[in-house]
């Protein structure tokens, strides 16, 4: 081969070396070196996107596309969970006062088995168990006694007795405060999600478990029947004397009393048609309270053909005491006593 076969040789592989870097967007200049790599390839983090660089300083290639980032599930306030603003309530407001849905109305069983019966309810509801680990300082036990688990019912109980709403961004509540024996008050407030507590009605009210009437008994009044929450001190109803005449009296004191969650009234019919609906604690006449009523039981001279327990959805019942002896009054054509008449 000669010198000139060789140099056309090289001639032309330039040519096509020449060709391949231009259309790489690349042409070297005639006595200049070709570009060589300044940095090893990286792969930097950049808001959890991977940018991977290389080749010449300053160039950098289209990274590979990543999943958009999950949005969180919406909850009801970015601050404290609804339990833990309980709590806060409950700190505010230590002389809380509820009636405790085992034993009233009606007793409905041992409270250590309940507490057994309703653990794994308790533990399915994760916002409200956790809360109660926390603030009982259960947290982190792998195994929960007997004893542990009904500690953990009974704040379940208590916590279930507040009424507490969502409005807007906070929480409206409702709690009772017993300040003295009987006495107390009915607290209406907002809580918002750093704990914040906004009274915005404080009432005074008697302190009991709801012994009363129902919301919309009609009591016999000398003008006609009158809704018992309508009814004031000072307005005339019947009462019964000593005798069992019907006498006018005037109201000289009414009562409500709010219901805690679950509350059930007795209903009775009377065999006449009559029929009320009152707390089973509420006494007749004679004193008997009117959820031991049996069929075939005589009330205010009638037989009862019907006695049984059921769900209140009403917020509040009711009583009234009347001037006079005897305390008593007709609801819902039916002789009634009342339960504020020997406190």
């Amino acid at each position: 081969m000669t010198h000139r076969s060789s140099a056309r040789s090289v001639f032309g592989l330039l040519l096509v070396l020449s060709a391949l870097l231009a259309a790489c967007g690349t042409v070297p200049v005639a006595g200049t070196a070709l570009p060589q790599a300044t940095t090893a390839p990286t792969s930097e983090p950049t808001g959890g996107a991977i940018v991977i660089t290389s080749g010449p300083a300053g160039v950098t290639q289209t990274p590979w596309p990543t999943a958009a980032p999950s949005t969180p599930i919406p909850t009801p306030f970015s601050g404290a969970s609804p339990t833990a603003l309980k709590y806060q309530v409950l700190a505010a407001f230590p002389d809380f006062f509820f009636c405790d849905p085992d034993y009233y109305p009606v007793a409905r069983g041992d409270e250590a088995e309940l507490a057994q019966e309703r653990f794994p309810e308790l533990q399915a509801d994760a916002e409200e168990f956790q809360a109660i680990l926390e603030q009982t300082g259960l947290s982190g036990i792998p195994t929960l006694s007997d004893e542990q688990k009904l500690l953990i019912y009974r704040e379940h109980k208590r916590l279930a007795a507040i009424a507490f709403d969502p409005v807007g961004e906070q929480y409206r509540f409702q709690i009772q405060v017993a300040e003295q024996e009987g006495q107390g008050f009915l607290i209406t407030g907002l809580v918002d999600s750093r704990g914040n507590i906004t009274v915005e009605n404080r009432e005074s009210v008697i302190v009991s478990c709801p012994r009363c009437l129902a919301t919309g008994t009609r009591i016999d009044t000398p003008r006609g029947p009158v809704a018992v929450e309508a009814l004031r001190s000072g307005d005339l109803i019947w009462t019964a004397n000593a005798t069992g005449a019907r006498r006018p009296a005037i109201v000289v004191e009414t009562a409500h009393m709010p219901v805690p969650a679950g509350h059930a009234v007795v209903h009775v019919v009377l065999q006449d048609g009559r029929a009320l609906w009152a707390s089973p604690e509420h006494p007749t006449a004679a004193g008997r309270p009117l959820g031991r009523l049996q069929v075939g039981d005589l009330l205010d001279g009638a037989r009862v053909v019907h006695v049984t327990l059921v769900p209140y959805e009403g917020t509040a019942t009711h009583d009234l005491l009347p001037s006079g002896d005897t305390g008593l009054y007709w609801a819902n054509g039916v002789l009634v006593g009342s339960t504020l008449a020997h406190r």
